[in-house]
């Protein structure tokens, strides 16, 4: 962008030092083309500078984005043990692709469906099979 405001500094220098007549017709539309050449300069600066406005707040964003993606990922790719400590989480194996989901206790309890994230199976828990003495507050882990 310096190109462009040295180039058009050096042209209004020349139209100086070549003393123009701004009242003649060729000094007119000189005086005029420089004065279009000004704005246009202008303009393309408060592009650049809103350009890299945006530039930060798309960095800001895509930080943020990383952040909350690692939250998510490290909670979805967990060993149920070490993750969301809040809540209680049980491993259940999907009966097609054999992946690991975590599910927390909440939703063991309110009978909700469960899929699988990889192959977005139905995921079907049979509390009947348990080997525990203690039915329906099970402790062990399917």
């Amino acid at each position: 962008m310096e190109n462009i405001s040295n180039q058009l500094s050096y042209v209004k220098g020349l139209m100086e030092g070549m003393k123009f007549d701004d009242k003649s017709n060729e000094g007119k539309i000189f005086k005029a083309l420089l004065s279009v050449l000004d704005e246009i300069n202008e303009s393309i600066d408060d592009l650049y500078d809103y350009q890299d406005e945006v530039a930060e707040q798309v960095d800001l964003i895509d930080e943020d984005l990383a952040a909350v993606e690692e939250e998510l990922l490290d909670c979805d790719e967990c060993d149920c043990d070490d993750c969301c400590d809040d809540d209680e989480y049980y491993e259940v194996e999907c009966p097609e692709c054999h992946e690991i989901v975590c599910v927390d206790e909440d939703t063991l309890l309110k009978d909700e469906d469960i899929y699988c994230p990889n192959c977005k199976t139905k995921i079907d828990i049979d509390f009947d099979d348990c080997d525990c003495d203690d039915c329906c507050g099970c402790d062990d882990e399917e």
